[in-house]
């Protein structure tokens, strides 16, 4: 199925399944969705056919569901995500690398983790100084996070940098870790939910598509970031989409 221009390609299981090429796992919301067509970097990984898309966020679930009302399709979000991960590396033995979040954080986050599955072979980094400088800043924190895997040697790991940035890292990424690593997923602020320091919503606001504003009103600063969230609504109600 298709929002737009963008494959949903991960409907209902979860994690896609390992093979010679490195995938980037893409949960797709309505702040990614209006960005997508100025996204060079998500647009050459589904060009390259490395991008596994799943729905986050309630409204292109609805939208989605609206559209292709026979066919079965279950909101797959990083924040439920990443602890489906852990359970899967546990179970199998694999290694998880967590790149994001606050040094705090990103530590937490591993902690925790390992504390609901035992067993865990899981690591983390924050980059925190991670800019899309496009400049030898940028280019030095490619290489830094690259370093990062290669000590480990993860089967997964999880960006947790913000939508454009971890595009942009894992296209880079990507190819240099073909046949090594079996995937990248961009997950946004899960790191942050699973070291316990940001809440998700309780579900019934999940389910009423209203946890965009649960979280503003626990983070004031992204009044901004709603208010650009919101353009989405008329394509979606008039079926551009």
């Amino acid at each position: 199925m298709w929002f737009a221009e963008i494959p949903i390609t991960e409907t209902q299981s979860f994690p896609p399944a390992a093979g010679p090429q490195c995938w980037v796992y893409v949960t797709l919301n309505a702040e990614i969705a209006l960005q997508a067509p100025h996204n060079v970097a998500l647009q050459r990984l589904l060009q390259q056919g490395r991008a596994r898309v799943s729905v986050d966020g309630q409204w292109p679930w609805w939208a989605l569901r609206r559209k292709y009302p026979q066919r079965p399709l279950v909101k797959l979000s990083g924040s439920q995500l990443i602890f489906t991960l852990a359970a899967h590396c546990a179970q199998r033995g694999q290694r998880l690398l967590l790149l994001g979040g606050s040094p705090e954080a990103n530590g937490a986050a591993v902690a925790r983790l390992q504390a609901l599955h035992p067993g865990l072979r899981a690591a983390g980094s924050a980059l925190t100084r991670y800019r899309l400088s496009g400049g030898a800043e940028e280019a030095g924190i490619e290489a830094l996070a690259l370093e990062e895997i290669r000590a480990f040697e993860p089967d997964y790991v999880v960006l947790g940098l913000g939508a454009a940035k971890e595009h942009r890292l894992a296209l880079q990424l990507a190819p240099q870790l073909d046949a090594r690593v079996s995937g990248l997923l961009a997950f946004g602020a899960a790191i942050d939910i699973a070291s316990g320091r940001l809440s998700r919503a309780p579900r019934w606001v999940q389910d009423a598509g209203l946890e965009a504003l649960y979280r503003v009103g626990k983070q004031p600063h992204r009044i901004p970031r709603l208010l650009r969230v919101l353009r989405i609504l008329p394509r979606l109600l008039s079926g551009r989409y």
